[in-house]
């Protein structure tokens, strides 16, 4: 039978495993996260994925690097400036996309239960950032549900090819 003093030393090994057990997690987390800085604050970036292109036809044939994948950025969160237009952002193509794809980004926030396009870019090169954007109207202060649309277009014609909506949480602040 156990007696009070023994449960008590039970939950506190169990509470000592499980803030172990956190920590290594974010240890590892941290290790492969990379990050954003956004309104010169760092905010979580957490990998990306890779999207299978094998079986997408260029303009004329096969690309120059057949079965590779593009690599797409991924944001776990964003933070603003409320009530502003102008806002710093870290959107890149990465360097692993030279000579493959193009990105464009386009900024979707949910406001009262829809999703409004708040900044589409232009084409951005292999291995170039986007470090500010201008919004199509400012976001009051608060906390909202954000997508990051990613659509790669191969360089050898400009076909677009699969893309990646990343779920973000956006604070204007």
């Amino acid at each position: 039978m156990n007696t009070d003093g023994e449960g008590k030393k039970r939950k506190k090994a169990v509470k000592i495993v499980l803030m172990l057990l956190l920590m290594v997690m974010v240890f590892i987390l941290g290790g492969l996260a990379g990050h954003f800085l956004v309104s010169g604050r760092e905010t979580g970036f957490i990998g990306g994925v890779e999207l299978n292109t094998e079986t997408d036809q260029s303009v004329g044939g096969q690309s120059e690097k057949p079965h590779q994948g593009v690599t797409i950025p991924g944001a776990a969160v964003l933070i603003i400036p409320a009530d502003e237009t102008e806002v710093i952002v870290n959107f890149f193509n990465p360097e692993e996309n030279d000579g493959l794809y193009y990105l464009t980004f386009e900024l979707k926030v949910e406001i009262d239960g829809s999703y409004r396009s708040l900044y589409t870019s232009a084409l951005v090169e292999p291995g170039k950032r986007i470090k500010k954007i201008s919004l199509s109207s400012p976001l009051k202060k608060g906390e909202y549900n954000a997508v990051i649309h990613i659509q790669p277009y191969r360089m050898d014609g400009l076909t677009p090819t699969n893309n990646a909506d990343i779920v973000a949480h956006l604070t204007a602040e």
